[in-house]
């Protein structure tokens, strides 16, 4: 299972925020090509940036951020935030992102969806972020009445090959992964699931790597780091071991 840690950009400053509300960002870094250099020398092949701005507005913002980064480093780069049309989506991969993440467009613009399954393959994902299992927009401002598991079987329909499913309601908060969601999303979805939050101990990856037979490719990890509760290295090296006990 890939571990990818997360670089949040707002405002070009790195931040974490819980459960998506932006009354609760703070710096976490000095800079997110500081950031990316740590997490570079801490063993990360991939890391996974959101440009927060472009997620609220749907304007990118921190693309530059996302260039430097690419040219300074060697390491994929996962990267959204704001990507609502074509061309947006062509910035981002120009300005070095392995794979594309698309987030509101999949409510607002099913063809884009298509379009870029075409163009990119597995060079892109869709991130289904959901709220009381209801899936959120617009930088996690807007519940829609859309369900994520509804949302899932659409997106597998229309051949999409990665999703990355974020539970907003237990993000930067430390407290544990929402198993019962992500395996039903996990089957909705018949494909290769990356879970985001919640994530706060070296067991929560260990129990998201035995899911690996269900789909769960990859976790995504930011505050957890960042607070120092484990280092990257303990997570690498957790999401290779499914077979210690988990507990919590």
């Amino acid at each position: 299972m890939i571990v990818y840690p997360a670089i949040d950009i707002y405002g070009g400053r790195v931040v974490r925020m819980t459960r998506g509300d932006f009354s609760t960002v703070e710096q976490v870094a000095p800079s997110p090509l500081a950031a990316a250099h740590r997490l570079v020398n801490e063993g990360a092949e991939w890391i996974h940036v959101v440009d927060i701005d472009g997620a609220r507005t749907g304007t990118p913002a921190n693309l530059d951020a996302i260039r430097q980064i690419s040219n300074r480093f060697n390491v994929k780069i996962q990267a959204g935030g704001g990507i609502r049309d074509f061309d947006t989506a062509e910035r981002f991969a120009e300005a070095g992102a392995s794979r594309i993440v698309v987030g509101t467009a999949a409510i607002e613009d099913p063809e884009l969806i298509g379009r870029l399954v075409d163009r990119h393959a597995d060079g892109m994902a869709v991130s289904v972020d959901a709220r009381g299992g209801m899936v959120t927009t617009a930088g996690w401002t807007e519940t829609t009445e859309v369900r994520a598991v509804d949302l899932m079987h659409r997106l597998a329909v229309e051949g999409v090959p990665i999703v990355i499913y974020t539970n907003v309601s237990v993000d930067g908060t430390l407290q544990g992964v929402d198993l019962t969601a992500l395996q039903a999303i996990a089957r909705a979805f018949g494909g290769d699931v990356i879970y985001s939050g919640g994530v706060g101990a070296l067991e929560d990856i260990r129990t998201l790597a035995r899911l690996r037979h269900r789909g769960v490719r990859g976790v995504i990890v930011g505050r957890a780091l960042y607070l120092g509760k484990f280092t990257l290295a303990d997570a690498l090296r957790a999401a290779s071991d499914d077979s210690v006990p988990t507990k919590r």
